[in-house]
């Protein structure tokens, strides 16, 4: 599950807009990757201050800055303040516990999205990615150098569709991205519930049941990402906002789809899971029955022979067997006998 960092008791009771961060990935140093880019061509490269990007002016070009690491809050402040962010905006960006959300604020909007990631520990986790999309311009936020960008990356480079177009399209390609990875996710808890399922029917150990658990809760952490990602890729794909193209909302609702897609077999494995529960106990329980039945049977076999033991354990004189030479051979064969006719009638009846 998520960690939303050590330091978030230190944006409590601050004046609203304080720009603190909070999380718990920390590089280096900041990277400041900048693209700029139209048709016929395109130029990626590094910047080393801020102000290679402030001061730059290009017409004609997309220009996308994506800035890696958010520790940096002063860097941080320093680009939104030049772009006339709101400062409620520099604290969502700085602050990855938001939830995602999306907020007009006249000629730019802001998105705050969630990737959904294994960390170190391979258990599901949350990386924060947040965008501000101008008229031709548009900046991107992440916690980490992740490669969820890679495919988009590609695609720039190979000149699709996307250089051909304004920054809404590129928005759009980033998002897919996003929405991608997801199902990237999915796949890997459909194996691990394949992989669980197979235990459950071969081995149900404790320790099967422990990963059961963990496959509820983080479908449970998924579902929790995936509802406000689908209500603001609705938003995007509702021809609502000037900044971005009629055209463009066609392909949100592309996005919109896959998400919903994708909730829809959250609750499929979440329903999956709750059944292997189910399975479990049945083992168990069917389990504890097979020992319960062999000793049922033991006990039922030793049930005359423990009569016989008894009745020829008493300490009567007038016992007449007792003097005779051939009666204790005599009391096993008859043991032996009965053992064997109740082995063979539980046989029959398919109770062994």
């Amino acid at each position: 599950m998520p960690k939303e960092g050590k330091n978030i008791a230190e944006n409590v009771h601050t004046p609203p807009g304080t720009a603190i961060h909070v999380g718990e990935r920390k590089m280096e140093t900041t990277k400041l990757i900048y693209t700029t880019y139209n048709s016929s061509e395109i130029d990626r490269k590094t910047l080393n201050e801020i102000n290679e990007f402030i001061n730059e002016r290009q017409e004609n070009k997309v220009k996308w800055l994506n800035v890696i690491g958010l520790h940096n809050t002063d860097l941080i402040q320093e680009l939104c303040k030049a772009l006339a962010i709101h400062p409620l905006v520099i604290e969502d960006i700085v602050d990855t516990g938001q939830a995602i959300k999306f907020e007009e604020y006249g000629d730019y909007l802001f998105v705050n999205t969630k990737s959904i990631i294994f960390n170190e520990e391979g258990e599901l986790d949350t990386e924060q990615i947040s965008f501000l999309l101008f008229e031709n311009q548009l900046i991107s936020f992440q916690e980490s150098e992740s490669e969820i960008f890679r495919p988009l990356i590609k695609q720039l480079a190979d000149g699709t569709y996307i250089r051909k177009n304004d920054a809404d399209d590129l928005l759009y390609g980033l998002l897919d991205n996003v929405v991608d990875h997801y199902f990237l996710i999915m796949e890997k808890v459909g194996d691990e519930i394949d992989d669980v399922e197979d235990e459950l029917l071969d081995n149900p150990t404790e320790e099967v049941l422990h990963k059961t658990y963990t496959l509820k809760r983080d479908l449970v952490f998924i579902r929790n990402t995936l509802w406000p990602m689908r209500n603001v890729v609705s938003a995007l794909s509702r021809n609502e906002f000037d900044l971005i193209d009629e055209k463009t909302t066609r392909y949100f609702r592309d996005i919109y789809d896959h998400v919903v897609q994708m909730i829809d077999i959250t609750e499929t494995y979440r329903d999956i899971s709750s059944g292997m529960l189910d399975t479990y106990l049945s083992s168990i329980s069917n389990k504890t029955n097979d020992v319960m039945k062999i000793l049922t049977i033991y006990s039922t076999i030793f049930i005359p022979l423990s009569f016989l033991a008894g009745v020829y354990g008493m300490n009567f004189k007038n016992m007449p067997e007792l003097d005779w030479k051939y009666s204790y051979p005599l009391f096993w064969v008859i043991s032996t006998v009965i053992t064997i006719g109740m082995l063979i009638f539980f046989k029959k009846k398919d109770w062994l």
